[in-house]
């Protein structure tokens, strides 16, 4: 890594965090309305969950003492039996509102990132017209990147595999090295996952899924160290908020630490992109109005023929 790569990656910490001071109400009213909804699901999923959960650990505890063949037996496992989905739904719940919440918020983001790049205003009707139209895009393009992560994931772990199962200090001192070198190389590889969603919101062809994430590579060309160290930069920043919460007193105060320190971190990690799109579709004069053959690569293999024209 050469200085000016270093130099562009300070360039781009400075313009996201001036970033964040501009459009400042719009900024604050969307990093306060998805805290207050993170935090909020997060108590409602916690009490619900923990009662029901003590609910059917209270209606176990009784199973030991009854006859399997009695009545009784039957009465406590058929009462757990109409627990249990309820607590499943709870989960399905939380986990669906958690992602609607995150996604809104992302989409909001990076929206008012891109018009303050740029030095324009947008007021609120003007970004929930746009979030509504970008939504569904930034959705499909969000479900291509997850099924890369999560295939990533198991890839490492597939790797990983053979060096834990032995008892050796050796072997498993050389498994911590090829995770934390996996880890290394996510960092680099997701950059242009991550950028992905930033394109399938402000792009003026309204890529999503596959195309998008080809015109984020195209974007990130020259930029993947300086996205790399960005991701560095929020990876220590999100360690140090797990450490931090392991630091507070009592369950909830902590899983509301590491709730509302994520979704600072996320919205850092958007505005940082956002600033790498903008600077990657301006650089040499180049408007990313990208040729489709740019992205073809992309589509090779996963799509059957796809219409160029449009």
């Amino acid at each position: 890594m050469d200085f000016h790569q270093f130099f562009d990656f300070l360039v781009i910490l400075k313009e996201s965090i001036k970033l964040l001071a501009k459009n400042l109400k719009l900024t604050l009213f969307i990093t306060t309305l998805s805290l207050l909804s993170s935090s909020i699901f997060f108590i409602v999923f916690d009490f619900s969950s923990l009662s029901l959960a003590r609910d059917m650990l209270a209606k176990e505890s009784l199973i030991p003492i009854s006859s399997s063949n009695s009545a009784e037996f039957t009465t406590h496992l058929s009462r757990i039996n109409h627990n249990f989905p309820y607590l499943l739904a709870v989960y399905v719940v939380f986990v669906l509102s958690y992602l609607i919440i995150t996604l809104t918020s992302t989409v909001a983001i990076i929206i008012v990132s891109s018009e303050s790049y740029y030095n324009k205003s947008l007021s609120l009707t003007e970004l929930s017209s746009r979030i509504a139209k970008s939504w569904t895009r930034t959705l499909v393009t969000g479900f291509y990147t997850t099924v890369f992560v999560i295939g990533y994931v198991f890839f490492a772990i597939s790797w990983a595999s053979p060096f834990l199962a032995s008892s050796s200090m050796s072997m498993l001192g050389a498994a911590v090295l090829l995770w934390a070198g996996a880890y290394g190389f996510y960092l680099y590889l997701c950059s242009v996952w991550i950028l992905s969603l930033v394109v399938s919101v402000v792009d003026e062809d309204r890529s999503c899924g596959v195309e998008a994430l080809g015109r984020s590579a195209v974007v990130m060309k020259g930029q993947r160290v300086s996205a790399f160290l960005v991701n560095v930069v929020c990876g220590l920043i999100t360690l140090g908020v797990f450490f931090g919460s392991r630091m507070t007193r009592g369950e909830k105060i902590c899983g509301l630490v590491l709730v509302n320190g994520s979704c600072f971190v996320k919205i850092f990690t958007f505005v940082a992109y956002t600033v790498l799109y903008c600077r990657g579709k301006g650089s040499g004069g180049q408007e990313i109005e990208l040729n489709r053959s740019d992205v073809e690569y992309a589509k090779l293999g996963i799509t059957p023929l796809v219409n160029n024209t449009g």
